[in-house]
């Protein structure tokens, strides 16, 4: 299956939704869906390649493991627990994209944005209740894919 190339206006629109989508989830439930803009990528991704999200969620589980293991051995907390938990997440996500670049050439186009993603959903299931942030970035990831695709099904955002 070829992915789906998003056309720059469709993937800011997809942000922008996942930022509002985001605030009012966290209004409502004070949860936070694993970052502002985790649910807008999320969604973009699952637009283009599905699978492309097994690997954000399984470089976001490696992320938060290595990172609790660090703990062990470093203070983390504040400002320095989030810089060392997203910088995990891209090292690992920018890994990733290196080893399987020449097999897949398509799975990371445009993806540059989305290395920090797993670090914010590591961050966040380091902060909160992990089954509540997983079940808050999913409610709010499909509220997003449900607006965009509903949109592109019904020809109303662009797709050249």
């Amino acid at each position: 299956m070829t992915p789906v190339v998003l056309t720059p206006q469709v993937a800011a629109l997809g942000i922008a939704l996942g930022l509002v989508f985001s605030l009012v989830g966290y209004l409502t439930t004070n949860l936070s869906p694993g970052g502002m803009i985790t649910p807008g990528w999320l969604s973009l991704t699952l637009i283009q390649d599905w699978q492309g999200v097994g690997l954000v969620a399984g470089i976001s589980l490696l992320t938060y493991l290595l990172t609790r293991a660090l703990q062990r051995f470093v203070i983390l907390y504040g400002k320095r627990q989030f810089a060392a938990v997203v910088l995990t997440g891209v090292v690992l996500q920018a890994g990733l994209s290196l080893l399987l670049a020449h097999e897949y050439p398509l799975l990371y186009v445009n993806q540059t944005l989305g290395f920090i993603v797993p670090g914010l959903i590591a961050y966040q299931f380091q902060r909160q209740p992990k089954v509540a942030t997983l079940l808050s970035t999913t409610a709010v990831t499909l509220a997003v894919y449900i607006v965009l695709m509903a949109g592109l099904l019904l020809g109303a955002l662009p797709t050249d």
